[in-house]
């Protein structure tokens, strides 16, 4: 009697107000350090507003990345709040308080609900006026973790230098003595280097780097805190970031004997942020195989030396040449495109022209992005002949449409000629800034012949993006391209993810921590506002699973004395019995385990399996409800509830029917899940797979489908055939008109006579669950018969092949004949 009536150790105060309850969920980057704790107390609020029978509502202040807005939904009741709660994941992105505050003000509820805000302890965007809007509505309490809890950001560093540098950003109020391990991995995950950094009461940044030697800091892909968890904590490197050794055709030490005037000094000086220069003959540098080479205007050269240099870019070199007065005669090895002879020069005593300005950067220029600088002019310039694809090879123009870098490949290797000087004898490119990120960019395609032939249209293709919790992954479908021109100011959202994004032949990151502003805690609100510690007080415990076990113990301890009663012998407990009874008595964790699984086994229940998309999960929720609603009502079937599993670690054996809801971009399944599911079906349970995607491409369908059961041994599929058990189950369906076309429904062509005739696996493509959600309240046909097909597949999942016995058949064709 106790155990059943569910009493609490250390029981929670009661929730305040007698309203509905609201839990705001902050599910942006920063979430993800304390997203264990959010989730546990948010169980907790949910447990306790459910045993005062309260409705709930729940606000992520995150966009989500269906339409890019936060989402409110409610009222729900506890087991429906629950399940939402639980397939929530934070997003690595910051999150919008402005369009929360919108959403939650355009709710409908005034001065009577009691909302808690989970949040994550700093500000993304104005903290003071979203709780303001909340506040406006009834009572706002707030939990925050702890100080030394709060996510720390990790920032690139663009210092000068041969080590890769990284700056760790504390939040203001970090304990001092706080150190975090920052490592550098390579893309496999392999730790190359670790370093050290703490707070300094002076400064919210630490700057560490990484000293490597060339080979092993070149295969750096990535840099993180270590045990930290979110994209903030994570650094994507792109080429950018690779130094590499370029080669000089110039004598050592050229720039030293008269430095303003030499081509090399210019050079070297753009290069030393990035990349380390050597100064050689070219037949030294071609021994040395570096992958790069700039020719500072070199007219001639000799033969044979002229011959081996043009294997070494067929070979994959990248060479770079600059314009000058010995280029001027017209020849024209090694370029790429024919050079007129003389040159143009658009200032003198000769000439009425006046030196032109650069124009914007093509958008399919690897230069694209940049800013050409308004202040920087150009007096001469080689002219290119107007061969045929000139324009696809002109990656910087001059105002007048004239190139002023043009590129093309050779072979496996790339030709890049710059058409004025690498002093300012021609130009002022050589003393701007864009001088420095020109070289960079070009430099980093070393290798990378394909990014000439590029058809991108100017755009960057996500290739790897960061999900909430810092792990990199595969776009999905709601990830769109970014303009190259665009990228630097573009901030990380639903639309664009932290990752790297490119195309062939060149990559760059998209980073939090290149992007965030500084980190400020949350600390401009109402005074009024209550706020509390995640873990700040003792967890609720729950005793009946110990009281049960401690009544199993005494029964056996009765039983036992029973029947040594009734042997005649003196009541005397050895030992080991009685250690025995100690250990039942002892282990409320295994009781706990054995009442959970008896729940599933004395009972029927429906399972989904969550997708992770709380939208998704919820209205998947609500049409299983449905059906199991017009199931008690109409058939023996006494469905008990609905569970939410996860395929990798729920043991799926207590479930007859599985509804799983296949998403766009869906990721193949681990070791763990695929072992678990194929057992599931080898074992006598039937998988539902709903594509929902009636509208969209058969193909993309497909792929989603392919991710999925990638790793199961799916016997052959066929078209739901005329007069198959499904059409008659319990209804008597011709068909399903107005919801599903023939052959849109596939089972087994040959289901195992040892599960009586029942498919394992059956795939459609008509979100069942969105039309069983949505019935409730219509009356139409079509609602009708979707609900009656949801019948008979649970029919068939319990029954099998019943309706087939030829028993039947006199009364199944008098019923189809009428």
């Amino acid at each position: 009697i106790l155990a059943l009536a569910r009493p609490i150790l250390n029981p929670a105060e009661a929730l305040p107000g007698k309203g509905p309850v609201r839990l705001v969920i902050d599910n942006g980057w920063a979430a993800a350090e304390s997203w264990t704790a959010m989730q546990e107390k948010a169980s907790s609020l949910i447990d306790r507003a459910s045993r005062e029978n309260r409705p709930i509502y729940i606000l992520t202040t995150a966009p989500d990345p269906d339409d890019g807005k936060p989402k409110q939904l409610g009222p729900l009741g506890g087991g429906e709040a629950g399940a939402v709660v639980n397939g929530l994941r934070p997003y690595p992105w910051p999150a919008d308080y402005t369009a929360a505050g919108k959403i939650a003000d355009a709710g409908g509820i005034r001065d009577s609900i009691v909302s808690f805000w989970l949040s994550t302890g700093l500000a993304d965007g104005d903290g003071g006026a979203f709780a303001r809007v909340i506040q406006s509505q009834g009572e706002l309490h707030l939990v925050k973790p702890a100080q030394g809890r709060l996510p720390l950001i990790l920032r690139p560093s663009h210092n000068a230098g041969t080590d890769i540098k990284a700056v760790v950003e504390f939040p203001p109020g970090t304990p001092a003595a706080l150190s975090v391990t920052v490592q550098a991995q390579a893309t496999d995950g392999r730790v190359l280097d670790t370093q050290t950094a703490k707070p300094d009461k002076d400064e919210p940044t630490t700057t560490v780097a990484f000293d490597l030697p060339e080979q092993v800091r070149n295969n750096i892909g990535r840099i993180r805190i270590s045990g930290a968890r979110g994209a903030g904590g994570m650094l994507l490197l792109d080429n950018q970031f690779r130094r590499r050794v370029v080669g000089i055709a110039a004598p050592a030490g050229a720039e030293n004997n008269a430095p303003l005037i030499e081509s090399s000094f210019y050079i070297k000086r753009a290069l030393e942020p990035f990349a380390d220069a050597i100064s050689a003959p070219v037949k030294a540098l071609l021994e040395k195989k570096v992958p790069v080479i700039i020719l500072p205007d070199v007219g001639g050269m000799p033969p044979e030396e002229l011959n081996d240099l043009e294997k070494w870019v067929r070979g994959g070199g990248l060479l770079l040449r600059f314009a000058g007065d010995n280029m001027t005669q017209g020849d024209s090895f090694l370029t790429p495109a024919p050079i007129r002879k003389g040159g143009r020069a658009l200032s003198g005593a000769m000439t009425w022209a006046k030196p032109a300005h650069m124009a914007p950067f093509p958008a399919a220029s690897p230069y694209a992005g940049l800013e050409a600088p308004k202040d920087v002019t150009v007096a001469r310039q080689l002219l290119a002949e107007p061969v045929e694809g000139i324009e696809k090879m002109t990656w910087a123009a001059l105002e007048d449409g004239t190139p002023l870098i043009t590129a093309s490949s050779l072979d496996h290797g790339l030709l890049v000629l710059v058409h004025t000087t690498a002093t300012p004898q021609w130009s002022d490119l050589a003393l701007s800034g864009v001088f420095v990120k020109i070289l960079q960019r070009t430099i980093a395609l070393a290798g990378q012949t394909t990014a000439v032939s590029s058809t991108a249209n100017g755009t960057l293709q996500p290739l790897i993006v960061l999900d909430g919790f810092g792990n990199a992954t595969q776009p999905g479908g709601s990830v769109e391209p970014i303009a190259a021109a665009d990228f630097d100011a573009t901030m990380p959202s639903s639309k664009h993810p932290p990752g790297l994004y490119g195309r062939p032949g060149f990559q760059t990151a998209l980073n939090l921590g290149a992007r965030l502003p500084r980190l400020r805690a949350l600390t401009d609100l109402p005074v009024s506002v209550t706020e509390a510690v995640y873990g700040e007080r003792s967890r609720e415990t729950e005793l009946m699973p110990l009281l049960l076990g401690l009544a199993f113990a005494l029964f056996l301890a009765d039983w036992l004395a029973m029947m040594i009663l009734q042997a005649g012998i003196a009541l005397r407990l050895r030992p080991a019995v009685t250690a025995t009874l100690m250990i039942f008595v002892l282990m409320p964790s295994t009781a706990r385990a054995d009442d959970e699984a008896s729940k599933y086994a004395d009972n029927m229940y429906l399972a989904y399996v969550r997708t992770g998309n709380s939208a998704i999960d919820y209205q998947t929720f609500e049409g299983l409800n449905a059906l199991t609603t017009i199931l008690n009502q109409r058939t023996s079937v006494d469905a008990a509830g609905i569970v939410p599993v996860d395929p990798a670690h729920d043991e799926l054996a207590f479930f007859p029917l599985i509804y799983w809801p296949v998403l766009p971009g869906q990721q193949a399944l681990s070791a763990e899940a695929v072992a678990n599911v194929q057992n599931y079906l080898d074992h006598g349970g039937t998988i539902l797979f709903d594509t929902r995607d009636q509208s969209a491409s058969g193909e993309t369908a497909a792929q989603a489908l392919r991710a999925v059961t990638s790793g199961l041994d799916v016997p052959p599929l066929t078209p739901l055939p005329k007069g198959h058990v499904l059409t008659k189950s319990f209804y008597l369906l011709k068909d399903f008109p107005d919801r599903f076309n023939e052959g849109s429904i596939w089972v087994e062509e040959n289901a195992a006579g040892g599960r009586d005739g029942v498919s394992s696996v059956i795939v459609g493509n008509h979100d069942w669950a969105g039309d069983w959600a949505s019935s409730n309240g219509r009356h139409t046909q079509d609602a009708e018969m979707g609900l009656r097909f949801g019948v008979n597949l649970v029919m068939y999942a319990l029954t099998g092949n019943y309706k087939n016995d030829q028993v039947h058949i006199n009364a199944i064709l008098q019923r189809l004949g009428e």
